[in-house]
């Protein structure tokens, strides 16, 4: 959900008629249907419905009491059917308020007959969290065209008015939970959002609270493990957030957090004035010019911090442990796929080989 939405949907509304048939001679019209396994199922038009059954009598007044229904049947509003002439109100509107999930199918069709009561179960869970919408294709052509539905089962997430994910095709109902759970934010995510909040606003011992109920939550999650190691490493407390942040290795702010503490620790407790004065007083030191580039970095001068680290590498590659070597790696993962990185990798190894 942090990518770009698509653009959204231009959804004729109910001013649009709805097209005309196809011509005799043309392919048929009714939409490829999927199997359980995601293949496709191709047949010809789809057959004609069964005749209605006799009209029921309409239900009593619901009441409430200790009769009042219980369990899933009990939120009706969780799921609700729409049609061309409402789809822009359930769908479009309600989306800016919450996620809202699209269900096309047709009553001909054998993997919407799967699918629907998983998703219908699902939004029956989240009731308030998610609203799931059922579309008929057969009575419904507009929002069909409007969706591009070329094979049903076909599902679509709405948020923001625009659709923001979308699959097609009967699934396992763990795959379908997968779905649900990315648009709803679980209590880990509220959680470290908060946590971050708190940061924004320096409130640093309240986002750590919040970071760690989220991680009591969820060891895993990887929003608030980033967030906390961040935290501490703020703070001074190197070795928690080095344990932290190794977690997750891959993800940007770790990186640049195991970097700082690398170049934090290279520098110890030594005074930042005194490592200047010591590498321009002696410009051919190996050590001095490996400290002064780990100095730099911190302070943010970057191409100057490569410089300096290379010509470590220049005038002895093994000084400080391969030090220079190292620590321009850190750089080069901090930086991430910039031109600059690439130059410098380049005359790095220029040097080594």
């Amino acid at each position: 959900m942090s990518q770009r939405p698509p653009d959204p949907i231009p959804f004729p509304g109910n001013r649009r008629p709805a097209q005309p048939p196809p011509q005799s001679g043309a392919p048929s019209g009714g939409p490829v249907i999927y199997s359980a396994s995601g293949q496709p199922i191709r047949s010809a038009a789809p057959p004609p419905p069964p005749p209605p059954p006799p009209a029921a009598p309409p239900p009593p007044p619901a009441t409430l009491g200790e009769d009042a229904p219980s369990g899933l049947h009990a939120h009706v509003a969780a799921v609700i059917d729409s049609t061309d002439a409402t789809f822009q109100r359930d769908v479009i509107e309600r989306s800016h308020e919450l996620p809202v999930i699209v269900d096309c199918w047709a009553p001909w069709c054998g993997p919407c007959r799967v699918l629907g009561p998983i998703l219908e179960k699902l939004a029956y869970e989240r009731d308030g969290q998610v609203q799931l919408v059922k579309v008929n294709t057969d009575e419904n052509p507009q929002v069909a065209q409007a969706l591009q539905v070329q094979g049903i089962p076909a599902v679509f997430a709405f948020a923001g008015g625009r659709v923001i994910s979308q699959f097609v095709g009967a699934q396992p109902e763990e795959r379908v939970r997968e779905f649900f759970d990315s648009l709803v934010p679980s209590e880990a995510d509220l959680k470290a959002a908060e946590g971050y909040r708190m940061l924004q606003q320096n409130q640093v011992p309240i986002a750590r609270l919040h970071f760690q109920a989220a991680l009591e939550e969820d060891p895993n999650h990887e929003m608030a493990g980033v967030g906390l190691a961040a935290l501490l490493a703020g703070t001074g407390e190197i070795a928690q957030a080095a344990e932290l942040a190794k977690r997750w290795p891959d993800n940007p702010t770790t990186k640049g957090i195991l970097a700082s503490i690398e170049l934090r620790q290279a520098i110890g407790a030594r005074d930042p004035e005194a490592i200047h004065a010591h590498a321009i007083a002696n410009p051919d030191d190996a050590e001095a010019r490996y400290l002064h580039g780990c100095l730099l970095a911190l302070e943010g001068q970057w191409q100057q911090s490569l410089d300096t680290l290379l010509e470590s590498v220049r005038l002895d590659r093994y000084a400080c442990d391969e030090g220079a070597r190292k620590r321009l790696l850190d750089i080069f993962a901090v930086l991430g796929e910039q031109p600059i990185v690439a130059e410098y990798r380049r005359r790095l190894g220029s040097l080594l080989f």
